[in-house]
């Protein structure tokens, strides 16, 4: 077994714990969604809320990437 299958076949092995990220991000998401809607927003803020959107895009997208390559394998 070479050591690219041992690391996907430890991380498939927490698959459940990936999942579980990938629904906290997307209700973080929400969360901050709900933010830049009903509150004012100034200049700032809507800088920090475009910032997280991407940090919390970007780790979406890592975990949905995961969660395949466990799925496809």
């Amino acid at each position: 077994m070479s050591t690219r299958d041992e690391f996907w076949d430890v991380v498939c092995a927490r698959a459940s714990s990936f999942y579980f990220m990938l629904v906290a991000v997307t209700v973080m998401g929400v969360l901050n969604l709900a933010a830049m809607v009903l509150g004012n927003q100034s200049t700032g803020a809507f800088v920090v809320s475009t910032v997280v959107f991407a940090i919390l895009g970007v780790t979406g997208l890592g975990l949905a990437l995961v969660l395949w390559q466990c799925k496809r394998l």
